[in-house]
């Protein structure tokens, strides 16, 4: 018969976690445990005990008539072990990105970190336009022509990370065999423009398209909408040029406006918490989520 009382503290919070949990993807998060190493811990368990601990009902994981009896031995021993709020520990991130990028460029490569790492501690704020407040990363998109913002606190200098065109899109479903090739060409089309977009000075072409218009222009107060609006009628929209990679539906028109139309995505960080590990490891995050998708993005050779 197996000893309950060889088993050490650590490893009886790892299988009487997983025994409440019921989800060993939930037991990883909730220890702060990458999933193969702690399946290995708990198939060393089973081993030594001699008789499988976890038993699959249909898709359901349940404590078999072994593990329920471990789990009264090891509780009777060691308590509940709740694990440790390690959270209050590590240092709060907080990461100002506008909406857009994240959800375009961020999302996977983040969701990939916090399934990593579950203690971290992450705060995402939506920017609009340049940091105005302090955040210990800080990813914003600007003119090619502006210089450095000044919002009155320290920032370690900037630096590019990509240069992103825009352009004209429609829904390859709407169009015809005859693609507007010219600016004047959209005036058959109804027009969507994102509200923000109105005071971007390298979209004066596109701007200034769209206060000569009387009618069929809708504003709308997120790029996610510009695209759902184009996905869905026969408007066109001023979108990046990577969105029909994302979307395949969506076709770009080329050199609708000249000089063409772009903005410069910067990164800089809070110099007093740069060396922190997590906000490296943020840092480093983000560059390779660009630097993936170094095709996507405008040449810098070939811009103005």
């Amino acid at each position: 018969m197996f000893d309950p009382l060889t088993i050490d503290r650590q490893l009886a919070q790892v299988f009487l976690t997983s025994a409440r949990c019921l989800c060993f993807r939930q037991t990883a998060r909730s220890l702060n445990l990458h999933i193969v190493s702690m399946r290995k811990k708990l198939k060393k368990l089973e081993a030594c005990v001699g008789s499988p601990l976890f038993l699959y009902e249909g898709r359901e994981l349940r404590l078999s008539s072994v593990g329920r009896e471990l789990q009264r031995a090891l509780t009777e021993r060691f308590g509940d072990l709740q694990p440790e709020v390690v959270s209050a520990q590590r240092p709060l991130v907080r990461l100002a990105v506008p909406s857009a990028l994240l959800t375009d460029l961020l999302a996977r490569d983040l969701i990939s970190w916090l399934r990593k790492d579950a203690a971290v501690r992450l705060e995402v704020i939506p920017l609009e336009g340049e940091p105005d407040k302090l955040a210990e990363v800080m990813v914003w998109i600007a003119d090619p022509d502006r210089l450095r913002p000044n919002p009155g606190f320290a920032m370690s200098r900037p630096l590019m990370l990509a240069r992103i065109a825009y352009r004209a899109h429609m829904a390859k479903r709407f169009a015809g065999k005859r693609l507007p090739g010219t600016a004047a060409d959209l005036k058959d089309f109804m027009l969507v423009q994102h509200a923000a977009n109105a005071t971007i000075g390298s979209f004066e072409p596109w701007n200034r398209l769209i206060r000569q218009r009387q009618s069929s222009v809708t504003q709308v107060y997120s790029q996610e909408w510009v695209a759902d609006l184009v996905r869905n009628t026969s408007c066109i929209g001023l979108l990046p040029e990577y969105i029909s990679r994302i979307d395949r539906n969506l076709l770009s028109l080329e050199k609708l406006f000249e000089p063409d139309l772009e903005r410069v995505v910067w990164i800089s960080t809070s110099p007093l918490t740069a060396e922190q590990p997590e906000v490296q490891t943020l840092v480093s995050l983000i560059h390779k989520a660009f630097d993936d998708r170094r095709s996507w993005f405008a040449d810098p050779e070939q811009s103005r």
